[in-house]
């Protein structure tokens, strides 16, 4: 992988890894929200949405590390 492709890729890590973020927190959020208010069925759905999103979030996390550590280990005489 070159040097330009290795950087895309890292930022598209970065802008789909702050996009799932949002959307872990928007789940959080109706978490509490439907706990509060005692409805079941929603905090169960919105439970299960967190824990996904929050796995491919952790995912994304990884392969952002692996990227950039692959970044780091190209030749200066390349970039």
């Amino acid at each position: 992988m070159d040097n330009e492709e290795l950087y895309d890729d890292i930022q598209e890590i970065k802008t789909a890894l702050a996009i799932t973020s949002l959307v872990a927190v928007y789940c959080l959020s109706m978490v509490l929200r439907f706990v509060s208010a005692h409805i079941e069925w929603k905090i169960i759905c919105s439970s299960i949405g967190f824990m996904i999103v929050s796995a491919v979030d952790a995912t994304l996390f990884l392969h952002l590390m692996r990227l950039k550590k692959e970044y780091k280990n190209i030749p200066e005489n390349s970039k």
